[in-house]
């Protein structure tokens, strides 16, 4: 017993110290292994690190994520194509949540909108146009009905050989089936589809000045 009580007397503490950190170093090498290599400095602060490799990965993912979501410009009138293509996918008992489903989703919306707008832009008169950029004057309050009509009978004055024997719901009809306006009672406002059309109109350079 006193050899033992001597034993420990003469252990001294830088002894025990490197006893222990020997213990620590072998019971925790795989943490340790894999730390070193991402240790980009030592200071008075602490240790910097690296961030660990699966982490840096789902960063760059998670970024070139958001970059393929941007190009197409996120609006109300996407957000509705997109909210409509995923529930055709849940019909169909599809999957839609992944990030490539999202971005491949966001591109098809973006697609379909610009095709859509193609074929309006291919059939709406110009006069039609003008009528959707006075309502776009008064996004939220709209335009009388008395305002719109009064519109359309300028236009029929104007081309009498094309239009002249049109009913007015004849001519407003190609502007509803399309969802550029909405009728609420007494007032006609223009859609977030119909001010989408004017934006992309402006941005693609496309002419204001179609026939009639």
């Amino acid at each position: 017993m006193a050899e033992a009580s001597g034993l420990l007397n003469a252990i001294t503490w830088e002894q025990l110290l490197f006893v222990f950190s020997v213990v620590f170093i072998f019971l925790f090498r795989k943490p340790i292994c894999i730390l070193i290599p991402r240790i980009r400095k030592i200071g008075r602060d602490g240790v910097s690190t690296e961030s660990a490799p699966e982490i840096q990965l789902e960063k760059q993912n998670s970024e070139a994520v958001s970059e393929l979501l941007n190009v197409v410009q996120n609006t109300i009138v996407i957000t509705d194509l997109e909210e409509r293509i995923k529930h055709d996918l849940k019909v169909k008992n599809l999957s839609y949540d992944s990030d490539t489903e999202k971005v491949l989703t966001r591109h098809l919306a973006g697609t379909q909108l610009l095709l859509n707008f193609e074929q309006i832009h291919t059939l709406i008169f110009g006069s039609q146009i003008y009528l959707l950029k006075k309502l776009n004057e008064s996004v939220g309050q709209g335009r009388s009905v008395d305002f719109v009509l009064d519109h359309i009978a300028h236009a029929k004055e104007l081309f009498s050989n094309n239009l002249g024997n049109w009913p007015d719901d004849k001519y407003l009809n190609f502007l509803y089936e399309r969802h550029l306006i909405v009728r609420h009672e007494e007032q006609i406002h223009i859609t977030n589809l119909g001010v989408e059309y004017l934006v992309w109109i402006a941005r693609s350079g496309k002419s204001d000045s179609n026939p009639l």
